[in-house]
């Protein structure tokens, strides 16, 4: 009697296997922070075994910018239909939960990493990128050191750049904060792996910086004392950390005045609901009570 060759037996060391039952969070998931190349493959293709070692080469060659997860299409047929794949080898990159990209066929080395060279992030951008997620952590010096020398290599690197906007803003220094931003290509942010928190991350650093700008505002001459001292107010909160003694005195500014500074109250709520995580309580509480006033 001949033996299936299992998706565990035919994986070699450092290399992943997925199946109908775990594709979600083993490529999925994953290729929210990394990218994952994924070989569908089957026992008895030919083909596969042509390209597999190459697949297994260059992903141990590019380690830490990729991983390599096998898929055995015989043990996963809902993944075959899902993803509508007619014959294997077929090569999937999965990036920020999608495929980025994808080919058929056994392919030489050389196209291969033509391939990868083409889609993965710069090494320095992803170790900026892991700075981005140090300073999340907390582990600011760590990151800022690490925003310092990507920078030094590459001084257009989008999510260094990123970091660096945060550190400026952190000190209070509003020019280099906006100056760090103007450089900062947002297409190339989108390109990277995690996009959604890096851009989380720009979102609450521009936020910061509206409340920096407004910092100690006097509102003009037209101004009334009371929503120029709760806009004031809200601001020094917000950039203290104050988060919902902040929510509550733009509210203020929201309804009293919705001209005062061109709609400064609403703006200085949206800033905050960015520097928040986007899960927040805070978030959805105070955006149902900006909705009661808006539309009511």
């Amino acid at each position: 009697m001949v033996q299936s060759v299992t998706a565990q037996e035919s994986a070699p060391a450092g290399v992943r296997n997925a199946s109908d039952q775990d594709f979600q969070d083993t490529v999925l998931e994953r290729s929210l922070t990394v990218p994952v190349l994924v070989d569908f493959w089957a026992p008895w293709c030919g083909p596969c075994k042509v390209i597999g070692p190459v697949l297994e080469k260059l992903a141990a060659e590019y380690e830490g910018r990729v991983e390599l997860v096998k898929v055995n299409m015989d043990e996963s047929p809902m993944l075959a239909q899902a993803l509508m794949i007619r014959s294997i080898p077929a090569v999937k990159l999965f990036m920020n939960g999608e495929i980025r990209d994808e080919f058929a066929g056994a392919y030489p080395e050389a196209e291969v990493r033509r391939f990868l060279e083409h889609h993965l992030p710069a090494v320095a951008a992803q170790e900026a990128v892991a700075g981005l997620s140090r300073m999340r952590e907390g582990n600011r010096e760590e990151a800022v050191e690490t925003f310092k020398q990507v920078l030094e290599k590459d001084p257009t690197n989008a999510p260094a750049l990123l970091g660096m906007g945060h550190h400026h803003a952190d000190n209070g220094d509003l020019a280099a904060a906006q100056e760090v931003v103007r450089k900062i290509n947002g297409i190339e942010l989108d390109k990277l792996p995690d996009a959604k928190a890096i851009n989380r991350d720009l979102a609450a650093l521009q936020g910061r910086i509206y409340l920096l700008e407004h910092a100690q505002d006097t509102g003009g001459a037209a101004a009334k004392p009371e929503v120029v001292e709760a806009f004031n107010r809200a601001v020094k909160a917000a950039l203290e950390g104050a988060h919902q003694q902040a929510l509550e005195d733009f509210l203020v500014v929201v309804k009293k005045d919705r001209k005062f500074k061109e709609d400064a109250g609403r703006k200085g709520m949206l800033a905050v609901f960015a520097m928040l995580p986007p899960d927040a309580r805070l978030v959805d509480d105070y955006r149902a009570k900006l909705s009661l006033i808006l539309f009511s």
